[in-house]
C-alpha cells in the first residue's frame, strides 16, 4: 500500500510517500507561512522524482494538528482535495503523534511540545511510544512542575522556544536538533499503519485538532 503523507502543522512542513512500511521518499521545508505556495510543487516534484502517476496513491494521510491554524487548514484542503478527486481513503493523523515517532528515547518518557503562542504550548505526554493522556494545552512553568524530580526527554519546537527553562533539570534530556518538527513521513507511516487495517477517516467530518478557539475566535466578531 503506497501512502502519501502530509504535514503542515509548523513551518517545517512536507510531504512523504511510505509504501508498505518503507519510506520512498521524503520533501520538507522550513520556512514560515510557505506552505500554500510550496505544498502543490513539491508534491508534484516528489511524485516526478519516484516515477508515480497521482492515481499510483493508495491512500493520503495528513497531520491535523495542533498547530497553526493556517498551515493545518491548507494541508487538509489539500489532503480532502486529493482523497476526493482520486477516490482514496484518508487518514487524519495527530501532530503530536508524528513529532513523538521513532525518537531515541531509551526507555524514558517522552514529551512532545509544539509552539501555541501567546506564552503556551500544545503539548502530550508519550511512554513506551503510547501516548499517555489527552492532548493539552500547557504553560512552559506547568510543564517544568510536571516533569521536575524524573527523567524525561523533551521534544518540539515548544522546547526549542523555551530551551533555557528546560536546561538543567536534572533528568531531564532534550532531543537532539533534526527531531524537532513533525516529518511528514511520520504522518504517512502512521496514516499508512491506520489505512491498511482499513480505519480511515470520514471525508466530511475529518477536521483540524485545534484544540482551543483560534485568535480571531477569541477576540469575537469586529463591531
Amino acid at each position: 500500500m503506497r501512502v502519501l503523507g502530509i504535514e503542515t502543522s509548523t513551518d517545517a512542513g512536507g510531504v512523504a510517500i511510505v509504501e508498505d512500511g518503507t519510506l520512498r521518499a521524503e520533501w520538507s521545508l522550513n520556512l514560515p507561512r510557505s506552505h500554500s505556495l510550496r505544498l502543490l510543487p513539491a508534491l508534484k516534484a516528489l511524485l516526478e522524482a519516484l516515477g508515480l502517476e497521482p492515481q499510483a496513491l493508495d491512500g493520503i494521510a495528513v497531520g491535523i494538528g495542533p498547530g497553526s491554524f493556517t498551515g493545518l487548514r491548507i494541508g487538509l484542503s489539500v489532503a480532502k482535495g486529493l482523497a476526493m478527486a482520486l477516490e482514496r481513503p484518508l487518514a487524519g493523523v495527530p501532530s503530536l503523534d508524528a513529532l513523538a515517532l521513532g525518537i531515541p528515547s531509551r526507555g524514558l518518557p517522552v514529551y512532545a511540545l509544539i509552539d501555541a503562542k501567546r506564552g503556551e504550548l500544545f503539548g502530550a505526554l508519550y511512554r513506551g511510544g503510547r501516548r499517555e493522556g489527552p492532548f493539552e494545552v500547557l504553560s512552559p512553568a506547568s510543564v517544568i512542575e510536571r516533569i521536575r524530580g524524573g527523567e524525561f526527554l523533551l521534544v518540539g519546537e515548544g522546547v526549542l522556544l523555551y530551551r533555557e527553562e528546560f536546561e538543567g533539570l536534572e533528568g531531564v534530556e532534550i532531543a537532539p536538533p533534526p527531531c524537532h518538527h513533525p516529518r511528514a513521513s511520520a504522518v504517512a507511516f502512521l496514516g499508512w499503519k491506520r489505512l491498511r487495517e482499513g480505519k480511515g477517516d470520514d471525508l466530511n467530518s475529518l477536521v483540524p485538532l485545534y484544540i482551543r478557539p483560534s485568535d480571531a475566535e477569541l477576540k469575537g466578531p469586529r463591531p
